[in-house]
C-alpha cells in the first residue's frame, strides 16, 4: 500500500493524506491478530525560531536533516514515517508496545542532539519533542490516537523539551511534580524554621513569659540588673530564681511586667540594695 502513495519531495516522508486509511488497515489487521501498535507524533523544538531568524533555506535544510536522522536510527520495517505538517511527524511503530516505542524515540532523540547541524561551515544543535499513544490501551480510531499522541508531545514541550512522553503516563507525572512541589514547600518552611531557632532568635529578646501589666511597686535605687548574651539590658525586681530561670518584675516606668528569662541566655545579674 504504502509504496504506491506519494511522498513529501522534502524529507521523503508519506504525506499526511496517507495516514488514516493506513491507521485504519492496520487497526484491522491487530484487531483480526490481536496485535498492539503505536504511535509517535514527532515536533522539532525551537523550529520557527530558527525558521524566521535564518530564513526558509535553513529551515527546509533542517527538517531534511532531522528526517535524515529519523531514517537512520530506524530500519525500514520498525517504522513508518508521516510528514504531518510544518515541522511535525507521525511515526507509526508496528508491533511495538508503548515501553519500546519510548525507548526508539529516546535513542532517536539523542542521535539528533548529538549530530549538529552543519550549515555554512557553522554548527546548529537540534532537538526533538514527541509524544506516545498505543493500540489498543490508549485509543481504539485513528484521530484519536493521533490526538493523544499530540496531548502528550505537547506535555513534552512545556516541560523542558528535547524530551518523550508517553500519553498513558501524562496522570502519573502531574501527580509526581505536584507532589515534588508540596515537598520544596515544607523544606522551604523547615529550612525557616530551623533557621529561625538557630540564628534569629539569638537576636530576639527572649521573653518566656507574657508581660501582664500592673502597678509599679518598686523604685529605680532598688532594682536588679540582668544582662542578656546578645547585650540586651532588663532592669526590676527579681521575683524568683533557679538554676534554670530567672522571674524579673519589669521597670517599664509607670507600669511594670513580668518576664521570665533562661539561665543560659544571661551573662550576669547585678542584685540591686533593698531595705
Amino acid at each position: 500500500m504504502l509504496d504506491q502513495t506519494r511522498k513529501d519531495f522534502l524529507t521523503g516522508f508519506i504525506l499526511r493524506e496517507t495516514l488514516n486509511p493506513f491507521l485504519d488497515n492496520l487497526i484491522i489487521q491487530a484487531k483480526a491478530q490481536n496485535k498492539f501498535f503505536s504511535i509517535a507524533v514527532i515536533d522539532l523544538d525551537r523550529f520557527k525560531k530558527f525558521n524566521d531568524k535564518f530564513g526558509h533555506i535553513f529551515g527546509d535544510e533542517i527538517l531534511k536533516y532531522a528526517a535524515a536522522t529519523l531514517r537512520l536510527t530506524f530500519s525500514e520495517t520498525q517504522a513508518y514515517f508521516f510528514r504531518y505538517g510544518g515541522d511535525e511527524f507521525v511515526a507509526v511503530f508496528p508491533d511495538s508496545k508503548p515501553q519500546e516505542t519510548f525507548r526508539l524515540m529516546r535513542q532517536c532523540g539523542y542521535n539528533l542532539a548529538h549530530r549538529p547541524f552543519l550549515f555554512k561551515n557553522k554548527l546548529y544543535p537540534i532537538t526533538l519533542s514527541s509524544g506516545i499513544s498505543n493500540f489498543p490501551s490508549d485509543a481504539q480510531e485513528p484521530d484519536d490516537l493521533i490526538k493523544k499522541a499530540d496531548v502528550a508531545m505537547y506535555y513534552s514541550k512545556r516541560h523542558g523539551r528535547n524530551l518523550v512522553s508517553l500519553y498513558n503516563k501524562i496522570t502519573f507525572l502531574k501527580l509526581r511534580r505536584i507532589l515534588a512541589q508540596i515537598i520544596s514547600v515544607i523544606i522551604i518552611l523547615v529550612s525557616a524554621f530551623i533557621f529561625y531557632q538557630t540564628a534569629l532568635k539569638k537576636f530576639i529578646q527572649p521573653a518566656l513569659g507574657q508581660i501582664k501589666k500592673m502597678r509599679i511597686t518598686t523604685t529605680p535605687r532598688d532594682l536588679d540588673k540582668i544582662v542578656l548574651k546578645s547585650g540586651t539590658v532588663f532592669e526590676g525586681r527579681i521575683l524568683a530564681e533557679d538554676d534554670k530561670q530567672v522571674i524579673l518584675s519589669l521597670y517599664l516606668g509607670k507600669e511594670e511586667g513580668t518576664m521570665a528569662f533562661a539561665k543560659k541566655e544571661i551573662v550576669t545579674i547585678e542584685y540591686g540594695h533593698r531595705k
